[in-house]
């Protein structure tokens, strides 16, 4: 549907949050009913309200339906639609809807942007078509308005009628997969342009070749940089950004931070994996997705959804494999749960994490496999979305027990896992399941594997010493596991392959291990990631080779060097391009100020500044993995003072002749995978199918 215009803030507001009701949950009527009625694995990417253009924009559907069932959808939104009008919205999810919005205006994040660019965005859209871009700051003046309307009208009612049941400026869109599609494209393109080189004339064609030479020499040509504002190196303050924990408010393994959050408290909960079984361990990643939308023993997760959204500004899990800064590159992985809210919520919202982890319960079979089936299509959604990720994950897998781990619950391996668990849902096999999702919550959450850290203003950390112990007290006794299974291991080899999708452009990676942040040559490398990136590889494989990206990144966690590419065209072109890399940094044919450049875009990384309540979480998870602030620091120092011949030194080290192997990974569909190896007949890709 085409909603309201963008200028009235009012009716932005009301839709926004009209959407919120319809669908901001597992509780949300509208939601609710598309995924129980089974006809689709999860929603249709673009559900909900859009107000980026002067028409907004109300979506819903589902993914993964028969085309034969679009009637049945678009009545199921009907039914719930003027079931709504008629009979009224629960006042519970209309103070939801509302509290999420005070919460996520409250909170200050630099995600997914910087918080400046979030609030550039929030106004910008009305300021585009000629409206005034403070009055859609001030939305408590139309919240005020809202709320005393809604003591007397049928607002949300009155809205659903008018923008969505009786507004006929809507499309019903049905989107099918074509496997010929990009195949016949390209053959009609190619037809089409040997018919029109036929009839070019010998000056037309003189004119093409001398634009394309044209072109080549823009594309050569070095730009002039020095027209760009920038810094020197010692305006950079040789120091890095630490939070450091207040003193204990309480006991037990909880770290305090006592931090000016805007009246928000934040609460991160960390448990490690090491009493899991190897057989189990490929399931973390779905325990964390389905634990807080499952349901517990004593609400149905509909219920918990609700209240979740009424107290808290979100409640989550997630799985983590990092590598410990010992100097062995011990395999740490761990899974978090977060939660954070307003602290007038406080109360309510340990006790929701008290239920969570106490009461946490799986035994709904029906709930159980929609969630699965809505987990894979969020996994295969992210294989095109995410391609130079998941490639370079794949060529990285076998140099660590942390990389082999990360594969297995972010890569595609992660996706091949729950495609063999949802092949078959039988009741036996969901009821097989439930059994061991709930004996990994059983294994993870114990008093002695747990590790807290709060964060607050010193009221709310005061506040929080009786619930935390509560909660602590009512685990089960076991010791800690921050370790990886023994059974884990990398397998042998070094990956060289080619992974086939459904996706019209490839994503090729290469990886190839070097040394971690302790090392002197961390430095050098940070910078000869940059310098690569903007240098070379953007010009070869973007400028050049007409892919929306090309890249270079040095890990200094786990010691890794990776080159990659974003929606590529190619792939030999592009694996050229990656072995002419090393001669090009060691070539030396960089200035002093590419130099400079590439040390501000590493500070840069290093001094990113984070609101007070993200800051503090993230100074807890350096503590777990042992990256102390003495080391931090150590390599800031060390970077500010490089200098070429250090970075002539590691460049000649890691990409010369003696540079260690390399492995190669790329996703792109059969075909371009078979043209591929038809070119790279020395060493061709080992292909398999994602």
């Amino acid at each position: 549907w085409l909603t309201a215009d963008i200028m009235s803030a009012y009716d932005v507001l009301v839709l926004s949050l009209l959407s919120e009701i319809l669908l901001g949950n597992a509780a949300s009527p509208l939601r609710k009913a598309l995924i129980d009625a089974g006809l689709g694995s999860s929603l249709a990417d673009g559900t909900g309200f859009d107000a980026d253009n002067r028409d907004t924009m109300f979506a819903c559907g589902l993914k993964d339906v028969k085309a034969s069932d679009a009637d049945a959808i678009e009545r199921i939104i009907f039914d719930v639609l003027n079931g709504l009008a008629r009979d009224g919205i629960d006042s519970e999810l209309v103070e939801a809807a509302i509290h999420q919005l005070e919460f996520h205006r409250k909170e200050i994040t630099n995600t997914p942007y910087p918080y400046g660019l979030k609030l550039f965005l929030a106004f910008s859209g009305p300021w585009f078509h000629g409206g005034n871009p403070v009055r859609s700051l001030r939305f408590d003046e139309d919240l005020s308005r809202l709320k005393a309307a809604l003591a007397t009208e049928r607002i949300f009612e009155d809205y659903t009628r008018r923008f969505l049941i009786e507004n006929p400026h809507r499309v019903r869109f049905t989107l099918t997969p074509d496997q010929k599609m990009a195949r016949e494209e390209e053959a009609r393109t190619a037809a089409e342009l040997e018919e029109i080189q036929k009839r070019l004339t010998p000056a037309e064609t003189a004119r093409i070749q001398a634009d394309q030479e044209a072109l080549e020499a823009l594309q050569e040509a070095q730009e002039d940089l020095s027209v760009l504002p920038t810094l020197e190196i010692d305006e950079i303050p040789p120091v890095v950004h630490t939070v450091a924990p207040a003193a204990p408010y309480g006991p037990g393994e909880t770290t305090w931070y006592d931090q000016a959050t805007s009246g928000i408290f934040y609460f991160t909960a960390a448990s490690g994996i090491g009493g899991l079984s190897a057989a189990d361990v490929p399931l973390v990643p779905f325990f964390c997705y389905a634990f807080p939308k499952v349901g517990t023993a004593r609400r149905d997760y509909a219920a918990m959804a609700r209240r979740m959204d009424i107290y808290t500004g979100g409640v989550g899990l997630s799985a983590h494999t990092r590598t410990q800064y010992d100097g062995k590159g011990t395999c740490l992985p761990f899974v978090t749960m977060g939660g954070k809210c307003l602290v007038r919520n406080q109360p309510q919202m340990f006790d929701i994490l008290s239920e969570l982890l106490h009461d946490f319960n799986f035994t709904d079979l029906n709930r159980l496999k929609t969630l699965l089936l809505e987990y894979r299509a969020n996994l295969e959604s992210m294989v095109v979305r995410n391609g130079h990720s998941l490639a370079i994950s794949l060529a990285s897998r076998n140099f660590s027990v942390a990389r082999t781990l990360g594969e297995a619950w972010q890569g595609v391996q992660q996706l091949q896992t729950l495609k063999e668990i949802t092949e078959d849902l039988t009741e036996d096999r969901l009821a097989g399941l439930s059994r061991r999702l709930i004996d990994i919550g059983r294994r993870l959450f114990t008093r002695g594997n747990l590790q807290l850290a709060l964060v607050g203003e010193d009221d709310a950390l005061k506040g929080a010493v009786e619930p935390v112990a509560g909660l602590i007290n009512g685990l089960d006794g076991g010791g800690r596991g921050f370790h990886a299974p023994a059974d884990i291991r990398p397998a042998a080899g070094i990956p060289r392959e080619g992974w086939s999708t459904g996706t019209a452009v490839s994503f090729v990676a290469r990886s190839f291990e070097t040394v971690s942040m302790g090392h002197p040559d961390a430095p050098a490398l940070a910078v000869i990631g940059k310098m690569l990136r903007s240098l070379f590889l953007h010009r070869e494989i973007r400028e050049k080779g007409g892919a929306y990206g090309g890249f270079s990144i040095y890990n200094p966690e786990d010691g890794l060097f990776c080159l990659g590419s974003y929606r590529d065209p190619h792939v030999v072109n592009t694996l050229r391009v990656y072995d002419q890399a090393g001669p090009f940094i060691r070539s030396g044919t960089f200035t002093d100020e590419d130099i400079k450049e590439a040390i501000l875009q590493v500070c840069s990384e290093i001094d990113k500044p984070d609101p007070p309540g993200p800051a503090a979480r993230k100074a807890f998870l350096r503590r777990l993995v042992g990256l102390n602030d003495d080391l931090r620091l150590g390599f800031k120092t060390r970077l500010l003072a490089l200098d070429r011949r250090q970075i002539q030194a590691a460049a000649d080290r890691y990409f010369g002749p003696e540079a260690p192997p390399q492995a190669v990974a790329v996703i792109a569909s059969e075909e371009k995978l078979a043209s591929a190896n038809a070119a790279l007949t020395e060493a061709p890709l080992t292909l398999h199918r994602i």
